[in-house]
């Protein structure tokens, strides 16, 4: 039924308007918006984009559980333990310097810390503004439980945190090789090692990281992911909110060549030798030893004395304690830098252990085969045929006359006449082609090994290139380095060992393997894995598993190298081996060479002994070197030959009894 025409009409005027009122309000709303809208783009734009500004995203890192260090036999060398820190806020480090003041006093005096030791973390430039900043650890909870109770009134912005500390089960072995950690310094933050390490996340101020040692060299498989937390904070460094973004994942085990147990022996054997050597009048101040598979390069152990304990720094080391290490209580007596890893770092001449080096480039270049004989006088002079008074008299170590002498001869009585001539045909063949210190260097003399230690030293070959350097950069001093250019001196000094050559045990160590393996010079290497849960086999996830490499191969023939081999048995085992005393009744065949290196006009020497053994199928080679205590055979070849009774299977004991040796 339809409605009256009246009624219709009346129902069609509320309609519209309700539709009336309803576009009003519709409009309003779209002029309040955009009326907002145009005062937020426009009025109100600078201040909002200063607030954008002034509030900041910051990222912070957690400190993750750095990965274990085990030896050879998964023998754990280091791992973590949590510990109790306290904390000091950025707030209160940032505030008022009275109140700051305050509470470093009362913290000191409760916790029986120094002062300044507190006041050295917190200057620390390298924390992080938004971590607490930890001052001193291993703190009893009695201790914590009082400054908790008392933050309001005693101890304002302190705090109580969970700290991860490098553990040592066997306190300060293998302190060279393992290193040791601390906060990230701004240097370190600015170099290539760590700036363009390819790590995620990078590192930033704060981080732990290594300092020396395996834990430097390793530290981007060691040092594991940390939690990552956004902080949302404004003008006034105020947090106004945060996020975590990221878990923390403990880093990967890194697995070394290294035995523990022969680590032991082998410092052990190296301090025990240098008592020796002081008992018997010499200063022996400092030495170092490496020992290496020759078929591998791993190395299974390396001493160097005097030595640190990295234990101590576990909760970081005091200024007295980092002053004695460093050497710089004593800055003008470099014996007794114990940071030193005088195994990679030392600069010394090698005396006769050289003459090994110099042989196989002798044979290897030609000048020499392996029947070659040679007269050994009490001196030669150069040139050969110069006027009397007008050339250089090189001497013997003794002025007897030592009769012809063939290559295993000329090794086991250590003749400097020789080798003298040895040096001087090389030189005159070859001149500036310099076969032999190319020869030199790729037995691995003179230029870093590539070991996976940090600080290595290059060592020196010297040749015509040095002597140009060597003059311009001392041409203005009172005694300039080779200021009548290259002379023929240079080399034939070098056939000796003796000179401006220098180099270390382990670069010795290289080249002495060539000559054990068969003629492949290795890199040598102290880490055989990196892998997360490295002693768990069904676990096992492996990071990194290098192979042995062979950087060069000495290219001798077997007989060439048999003649080698043959001269460092007899220094052993022969009647006129310069090693025969140190090795009287010894029950195991080792092959060596000793050195005596003389330092200058001071009547003191090195002495050296470079080894491997057993003769056959060789497992080891030992390399010995001790400052300031003899000759070679007298102090050197005793340590080899005690740490080659403990590798070997015999006595462990250290019982370092004097050689008889006055060769050179």
């Amino acid at each position: 039924m339809s409605l009256p025409p009246a009624s219709a009409k009346k129902e069609i005027d509320k309609t519209k308007l309700r539709l009336s009122v309803l576009g009003v309000l519709v409009f309003a709303m779209f002029v309040g918006l955009f009326s907002r809208l145009w005062f937020l783009q426009v009025l109100a734009k600078e201040q909002f984009v200063r607030a954008a500004n002034e509030n900041t995203v910051r990222l912070v890192y957690s400190e993750p559980p750095r990965g274990r260090i085990l030896d050879s036999k998964n023998r754990v060398l280091v791992e973590n333990r949590t510990t109790k820190a306290v904390t000091i806020s950025h707030q209160i480090r940032q505030g008022e310097p009275r109140i700051l003041r305050g509470v470093v006093r009362r913290l000191a005096k409760f916790l029986e810390v120094p002062e300044q030791d507190i006041n050295r973390a917190l200057k620390d430039g390298t924390v992080s503004p938004y971590k607490p900043i930890p001052v001193v650890t291993d703190v009893k909870q009695k201790q914590i439980d009082y400054i908790l109770a008392h933050r309001a009134d005693l101890f304002p912005g302190v705090s109580v945190e969970l700290v991860p500390v490098r553990v040592y089960p066997y306190g300060g072995l293998g302190s060279h090789l393992l290193g040791w950690v601390n906060e990230i310094t701004p240097p370190q933050l600015r170099s290539d090692r760590f700036k363009k390490a390819e790590v995620r996340p990078r590192y930033t101020a704060g981080d732990i990281v290594g300092q020396d040692g395996v834990e430097l060299v390793y530290d981007q498989h060691l040092r594991g992911t940390p939690a990552i937390r956004k902080f949302i904070v404004d003008s006034a460094g105020s947090v106004i909110r945060s996020q975590q973004i990221q878990d923390e994942e403990p880093g990967a085990d890194v697995k070394l060549s290294v035995d523990i147990e022969a680590q032991r022996l082998v410092e052990d054997a190296l301090e025990g030798g240098l008592f020796a050597g002081r008992a018997h009048g010499y200063p022996s101040p400092a030495g170092a030893a490496v020992v290496m598979d020759p078929h591998t390069g791993g190395v299974v152990a390396m001493a160097s004395y005097p030595d640190y304990n990295v234990a101590k720094s576990a909760n970081g080391w005091s200024e007295k304690e980092w002053r004695e290490i460093n050497g710089s209580k004593t800055p003008k007596d470099p014996d007794d830098d114990k940071i030193i890893n005088r195994a990679a770092m030392a600069q010394r001449a090698p005396g006769s252990t050289f003459k090994a080096i110099t042989m196989a480039s002798a044979l290897a270049t030609g000048v020499s085969d392996y029947t070659t004989a040679l007269p050994c006088p009490g001196s030669v002079t150069y040139p050969p045929n110069a006027p009397p008074g007008a050339g250089t008299q090189f001497f013997n170590w003794t002025t007897v006359d030592l009769g012809t002498t063939d290559v295993p001869r000329s090794l086991r009585i250590s003749c400097n006449t020789f080798y003298y001539q040895l040096g001087w045909e090389m030189e005159t063949r070859f001149g500036a082609n310099e076969d032999f210190q190319e020869y030199a260097q790729l037995m691995g003399i003179g230029h870093d090994t590539g070991i996976d230690l940090p600080y290595e030293a290059d060592g020196r070959v010297p040749n015509r290139k040095w002597c140009r350097e060597a003059f311009e950069a001392t041409k203005d001093t009172p005694f300039p380095t080779c200021k009548d250019g290259w002379l023929p001196g240079y080399t034939v000094n070098m056939a000796i060992g003796q000179g401006d050559l220098i180099t270390n045990p382990l670069q010795m160590a290289v080249a002495y393997g060539s000559i054990a393996n068969g003629g492949k010079v290795m890199v040598p290497h102290v880490a055989e894995e990196v892998a997360f849960s490295v002693d768990k086999p069904k676990d096992k996830d492996v990071v990194l598993d290098p192979e042995p490499t062979v950087r060069a191969e000495l290219g001798l023939q077997e007989f060439e190298l048999a003649a080698i081999q043959q001269g460092l048995s007899e220094v052993v085992s022969h009647g006129e081996g310069t090693a025969r005393e140190a090795f009287s009744g010894f029950p195991y065949s080792v092959a060596g060479k000793t050195g005596t290196a003389q330092l200058g006009d001071t009547g003191l020497n090195d002495a050296w002994f470079i080894s491997y053994g057993p003769t056959v199928d060789p497992k080891y080679v030992v390399a010995v070197y001790v400052e300031k205590s003899g000759h070679g055979g007298e102090s050197a070849a005793p340590i080899a030959r005690q740490i080659f009774e403990g590798l070997l299977g015999g006595d462990k004991s250290i019982n370092i009894t004097f050689g008889q040796d006055s060769s050179g």
